[in-house]
């Protein structure tokens, strides 16, 4: 989880808490006040911008005992600081003067025990998206709460953020624990962004909850949500609501995650966003049939093959057979049916001495790229339950290098701009894959449930795009590579170049 970028973001959770496309999180963790994409400090201090935080613990005092209390502290005009401390209440054990009489800083993994969760309160209309995740009805998997867990194993006095960018703080109190309110600022009001954080810290069993709140819930109902949740200690390794928490050891060491396969071996992918153009070999033009395995040699051979037969543009979405989850196209047309132009912002973020601000706007039309795609089995044997993902690139060509916009913006910043991060508030922000009209498998998702040797399945998948982006796109048909990066699988595989197809 990207803690400096998730202000506008659905957060992202571990591995075993969440179900949605990790391809989606990703890109939108790294795209400022997008609904529900990386990098994290190596030091104690978070600059974790544009959210809001309450922080609740317990403060019973025991004599010669040293307790801990939220503490909030203004460090600059929009900075403030929020953190556990270790306070003693002024009666230290005999002969401990200056120590602690309630154990070492750190914490022993073993003292640390499992736990699951239980929530006492939600709205009436809210209901569980997945574990740890809560999101109205009318907004399903696009605001709500968003649940995580931390470990203290370094000690519960060790938990500590700076947060910048806060338009407003203020000290609260829930069922008598001390806590802090942070309100950062909320650019675009049409779309529902995650600008509220609840921390609360479990010292019986040396957790720290955070919270993440979004614009559709208030206040006070997600206070009321946060003390509400007890942790409970469980000996049941099988409860699904068994918490699962990262050391905060290892946040600090700048572990962005858990990266364990279900197997638990440890993996790592390298992405980048540039590639000298010889890394390029691969392309493939439209028409023209490639293999989907990998040649570098981690997976299976299958021999499926695939090909992009035929690419349409178009300013509407007549050409969609909508399904009932197809609500955010819908919502991208007006009343003739029509593709709205996207809304582009110009930002200048803030910073401990300033607020995110809108330096600019403006709007650029839309289209809709509607792709073919067949899929044939070349193997000898049938296949199964075949994942199919198609992920849309911005690719361009500068100083020899192939290169993809980072960081989520629209459009590169220089320095010399008034701003520093250009948002597409459109629905071609999104690469992946946005429309697709086979449904199979076990979930009845963007799977094929079998192709028999010799078998060719075909498959629509639709983009919205800008108009101006029409002359850089490449499609990756890779199922395992991360959307605004390259990858070895995905440049092995290779991308579509239909950048002059789109044009037409």
């Amino acid at each position: 989880m990207n803690f400096e970028n998730i202000k506008y973001d659905f957060p992202k959770m571990p591995e075993e808490m969440r179900t949605m496309i990790e391809k989606e999180v990703k890109r939108q963790i790294e795209t400022e006040q997008m609904p529900v994409q990386n990098g994290r400090k190596a030091a104690g201090k978070v600059l974790a911008a544009s959210v809001a935080a309450v922080l609740l613990l317990g403060t019973t005092v025991f004599a010669g005992v040293s307790i801990y209390r939220m503490q909030r502290q203004q460090v600059s005009e929009h900075g403030v600081s929020v953190k556990i401390a270790d306070t003693d209440n002024g009666q230290k054990a005999s002969g401990q003067e200056g120590s602690r009489a309630d154990g070492p800083a750190s914490v022993k993994q073993e003292e640390i025990p499992n736990v699951k969760m239980e929530i006492g309160y939600l709205p009436d209309t809210m209901v569980q998206t997945e574990q740890g995740k809560y999101s109205y009805k009318n907004a399903l998997h696009k605001g709500g709460i968003s649940i995580a867990f931390y470990r203290m194993d370094t000690g519960d006095a060790q938990f500590e953020m700076l947060h910048e960018d806060v338009l407003s703080s203020e000290k609260i109190s829930v069922n008598g624990f001390d806590g802090v309110y942070l309100e950062y600022p909320h650019l675009y009001e049409e779309e529902i962004v995650f600008n509220q954080r609840i921390y609360a810290a479990f010292t019986d069993v040396h957790y720290v909850m955070e919270m993440f709140a979004a614009s559709d819930v208030s206040k006070e109902e997600a206070v009321r949500i946060a003390k509400s949740i007890k942790l409970i200690p469980t000996d049941e390794a099988g409860d699904k609501n068994l918490v699962r928490g990262m050391d905060w050891s290892a946040y600090l060491a700048g572990s962005e995650e858990e990266k364990e396969k279900e197997d638990g071996t440890e993996y790592a992918v390298e992405e980048w966003t540039a590639v000298p153009n010889s890394r390029m070999q691969h392309t493939h033009a439209a028409g023209e049939s490639f293999s989907l395995d990998d040649s570098t040699g981690m997976d299976e051979k299958t021999g499926l093959m695939a090909k992009v037969t035929q690419v349409q543009v178009t300013d509407d979405i007549s050409l969609l057979d909508l399904q009932t989850d197809d609500e955010d196209l819908r919502n991208e047309t007006d009343e003739n049916g029509n593709i709205k132009p996207a809304l582009i912002q110009y930002i200048k973020k803030g910073n401990m001495d300033s607020l995110s601000e809108v330096v600019k706007t403006r709007k650029v039309p839309q289209k809709l790229v509607y792709v073919t795609v067949d899929y044939t089995n070349t193997g000898d044997r049938e296949l199964k339950d075949v994942l199919f993902f198609g992920t849309m690139e911005r690719i361009y060509e500068k100083d020899g290098q192939m290169k993809m916009i980072p960081g989520g913006n629209y459009e590169e910043c220089l320095d010399s701009d008034a701003w520093n991060q250009v948002i597409n508030r459109g629905l071609s922000s999104r690469f992946e894959m946005q429309y697709y009209d086979v449904r199979q498998g076990e979930q009845n998702k963007n799977y094929i449930a079998a192709i028999k040797p010799g078998e060719t399945v075909t498959v629509h998948m639709g983009w919205i795009v800008t108009q101006e982006e029409l002359a850089n796109l490449y499609l990756s048909l890779d199922t395992q590579g991360g959307s605004g990066t390259f990858t070895e699988r995905s440049l092995a595989i290779g991308y579509v170049d239909l950048r002059q197809k789109a044009a037409d």
